[in-house]
């Protein structure tokens, strides 16, 4: 006959370590959510400044909303308020068409001309665009430093 051995093992401490990986969870996220609700401010105040005045007051409808989860993970939105969507998008565009089909280019203004630069970029088209690009690597980084546990 041949020997059997028993083969046995404790589940005792497992409620603590469930315990613990929820709560590491649960800080993560909350420095994710910390983390990239600074960033989209950082990048909407660097949109503001690139952002062109000469009618309307696109600055003042530029927003964060609020941290999002979703099964791929978290995000973000940030742009206008739906109430200027329009205008802002021809705004950043830095064109439009009209009801014939002809495609207007649009110029800055003198207001927007006398923002000075930020961050290498001058205001006026593509401001939301180029405040993201002006921080790309800073989110990256940051992001990374999150998710790296640092």
């Amino acid at each position: 006959m041949a020997d059997h051995q028993l083969f046995s093992f404790s589940l005792e401490g497992i409620d603590a370590m469930v315990d613990r990986l929820t709560r590491l969870e649960n800080d993560l996220d909350r420095r994710l959510e910390e983390t990239l609700t600074r960033l989209a401010l950082k990048v909407i105040a660097d949109a503001k400044r690139l952002a062109p005045i000469d009618e309307g007051d696109l600055e003042a409808a530029l927003t964060v909303g609020e941290v999002k989860k979703a099964i791929a993970g978290m995000y973000i939105d940030i742009g206008t308020s739906p109430e200027v969507d329009g205008y802002a998008v021809v705004q950043h565009e830095g064109f439009r068409k009209t009801k014939s089909g002809a495609i207007v280019q649009m110029m800055p203004g003198e207001k927007t001309r006398s923002k000075p630069s930020h961050g290498g970029y001058m205001p006026g088209k593509k401001f939301l665009e180029n405040a993201l690009k002006m921080n790309e690597d800073l989110i990256l980084q940051e992001l990374k430093s999150v998710l790296e546990g640092e």
